[in-house]
């Protein structure tokens, strides 16, 4: 904390909006915090680079905190905690600027975050599109094989009454987060710039002894794709480049071991670029090349090519 910090409370919860481009998803996402049964006590939008002063005026009054450039999810989200520290929050709620907290949500993440040794939770990812289906309750990995997937994609969203379960990592679209992980594993990853930073922190802080929590009851509906779209290349080139990264760091292998895992992964990326992804199958094996290059250049961060919309 900075020399001006506010002692902590352990009953303040502040939550961190990253804003960039989506004026009419930012502002629904801030009027859905504030109509939840528990109103977060401390409320920032970090704008991240896009300088949209209109809707700042049109939000206010609220913590506003502006970049001068796009400093990618974890960069904003970064800025956003450190202020939300310095005033003594004790539970930070991170939230994708397209995603919309059911009004009891707040309050069942943080009766999970109050049981013992849980250091971060998440709720029910639902797709804002399909109400009825599960975008996520969590995420697998598989360290050996670099493999991660969204536990319960596509299925029914589950009862009201389902049960809290223990999870390996959680998506960083809603996640509340215990001041003591901050201390203890620091903050977001910065070079990732776009996807995988969450897993990255979320099997740090399991590393480091925090249990991570999914809580089905609490529901959070995810509209996706509105800072960089479905069909744009980079969504490629940051998956593949990024998932190396993260198999990388979650579990240091020696050379051969780690050869065959990152062969591994760039399969899983291409079958998706194969059979799944909305690029087109040219420039996603384009980008997919692009971004296994740059890992191997040791090039992170904003892509050095133009590029499209990020968050």
């Amino acid at each position: 904390m900075s020399r001006d910090a506010q002692p902590c409370d352990r009953h303040r919860l502040a939550a961190v909006v990253v804003h960039f481009g989506t004026p009419g998803q930012t502002a629904a996402c801030v009027a859905a915090l504030r109509g939840s049964r528990r109103i977060a006590d401390h409320l920032v939008v970090v704008d991240n680079g896009s300088g949209d002063q209109g809707l700042r005026d049109r939000l206010a009054p609220l913590d506003w905190i502006e970049t001068p450039r796009n400093l990618g999810f974890a960069g904003g989200a970064d800025l956003g905690i450190r202020r939300v520290l310095d005033v003594g929050a004790s539970r930070v709620l991170l939230i994708n600027s397209d995603a919309l907290v059911e009004p009891d949500c707040l309050g069942i993440l943080e009766s999970a975050l109050d049981q013992p040794g849980v250091g971060l939770v998440g709720p029910a990812i639902v797709s804002a599109r399909d109400p009825a289906t599960l975008e996520s309750t969590g995420i697998a990995y598989r360290p050996l094989t670099g493999r991660m997937r969204l536990s319960g994609w596509g299925k029914l969203v589950p009862a009201a009454s389902s049960p809290a379960h223990l999870v390996d990592a959680l998506s960083g679209c809603a996640l509340m987060i215990r001041r003591e992980v901050f201390d203890v594993v620091g903050l977001l990853p910065e070079e990732y710039f776009f996807g995988f930073e969450d897993l990255d922190f979320c099997l740090r802080a399991r590393s480091a002894g925090f249990l991570a929590l999914c809580a089905p009851a609490a529901r959070v509906l995810h509209q996706g794709g509105a800072s960089l779209a479905p069909d744009s290349p980079d969504r490629i080139y940051f998956a593949a480049r990024n998932h190396l990264l993260l198999a990388r760091r979650a579990r240091p292998l020696p050379a051969p071991l780690s050869a065959l895992r990152a062969a591994h992964v760039m399969a899983l990326n291409l079958a998706y670029v194969t059979l799944h992804s909305k690029v087109p199958r040219l420039a996603g094996a384009r980008a997919l090349a692009s971004g296994l290059r740059d890992y191997c250049a040791g090039r992170f961060g904003a892509r050095a090519a133009p590029a499209s919309r990020f968050v």
